[in-house]
């Protein structure tokens, strides 16, 4: 029997929508947003009535096919770290997303998306691989600060994904090898993976090198001036952080395509800013050698970015001497979610709740 799979990834600068049959793809489309797009968008139903009306636009060009979808599946949100695979998108679910109870992020909005098509649908709509799955140990969990804990918070499908491409390309098994990968998209996360487990990495929202958008690891003292200036209401501080920061705080887009031809076209700022960003990604990636004892098998870079050749460039420079590199510019989170999503409908993995 043939499965049909509808998915839903809800990422910081974009839309991405599937229908599988099995594995193999009925249709895919991906909506970029621009910073236009995005600055109205504040509270939490402003996020969801936008990426609704996307998605809904989307999927009206196929609406035929979708009657007999069997499956619906997300890209989880910031819920409580839990473990990885699938979960029942469920009240209590729901309610910690729309409140930002564990952070916010707009990936916050898929799985309410998702719940409301499987209610129309009348199937079962599930998160799959949550971005929160927690593989930590103890060690990595110290945050310098009793009472603040360091969290896992990192683009697991993609990361995972991607890991599981590079242990193919070089003829051994995820659980067998240790990689670091760097997701580089509208969010950046850089993690360490031993033996089918990403052990530690950098938060996507609060740690790291800079993005597209988000500051990454500030200087904590001038952070400190910077809030207690009674400038900046904490809505404020948000989106300077979060959505208006990074490249776009320097450049005033997060146009990475854009960017990266500026400074072909010899602007020497944004050259500037891209062999930053390149520079704090290669300090990531070293810190997850440690992290690793120097067992690295490859190195590994997937999402957007890569695209951008200055910023590549640099990594090479700086990493090269770790591992090989290998990179995969084409994200494969909605074949990450197909694949979990056939393991529920073929009795390989079950379903847990969220409680």
């Amino acid at each position: 029997m043939m499965h049909l799979i509808l998915v839903i990834n809800i990422g910081s600068t974009s839309t991405k929508i599937g229908l599988f049959s099995d594995e193999a793809v009925v249709f895919k489309e991906t909506v970029d947003h621009t910073a236009k797009d995005l600055s109205p968008l504040h509270e939490y139903d402003g996020w969801l009535q936008f990426h609704w009306m996307v998605v809904e636009k989307g999927l009206k060009k196929h609406g035929n096919i979708l009657e007999g979808v069997h499956l619906i599946v997300s890209r989880g949100g910031l819920t409580k770290p839990i473990e990885g695979g699938a979960y029942l998108i469920n009240d209590a679910m729901l309610q910690d997303l729309r409140f930002g109870q564990y952070g916010w992020h707009p990936c916050n909005v898929g799985p309410a998306i998702a719940d409301m098509l499987g209610k129309r649908f009348v199937v079962r709509a599930i998160i799959y691989d949550s971005p929160v799955a927690d593989e930590m140990g103890p060690l990595a969990r110290i945050s310098g600060l009793k009472g603040i804990e360091r969290k896992a918070a990192f683009h697991v499908l993609s990361q995972k994904s991607a890991a599981r491409k590079a242990a193919q390309e070089l003829g051994i098994q995820y659980a067998q090898g240790d990689f670091i990968v760097a997701h580089l998209g509208g969010g950046i996360t850089i993690c360490a993976h031993e033996h089918g487990r990403i052990i530690d990495g950098t938060h996507g929202l609060s740690e790291g090198p800079f993005t597209p958008q988000r500051t990454g690891a500030l200087p904590l003292q001038e952070v400190l001036g910077f809030c207690g200036s009674g400038r900046f209401s904490k809505e404020e501080l948000d989106r300077r952080f979060f959505s208006q920061g990074g490249v776009h705080s320097y450049l005033g887009t997060h146009d990475m395509a854009a960017v990266e031809q500026s400074a072909l076209d010899g602007n020497e700022e944004a050259t500037l800013v891209l062999m930053a960003m390149g520079y704090q990604i290669s300090k990531e990636i070293c810190s997850m050698a440690a992290v690793l004892n120097g067992s690295v098998d490859a190195v590994v870079l997937t999402g957007k970015v890569c695209l951008a050749k200055t910023v590549v460039t640099e990594i090479r420079h700086r990493t090269s001497f770790l591992a090989p590199i290998l990179i995969y510019p084409k994200e494969d989170e909605l074949e990450s979610l197909v694949r979990g999503g056939l393991a529920v409908l073929r009795n390989q993995e079950s379903v847990k709740e969220y409680t």
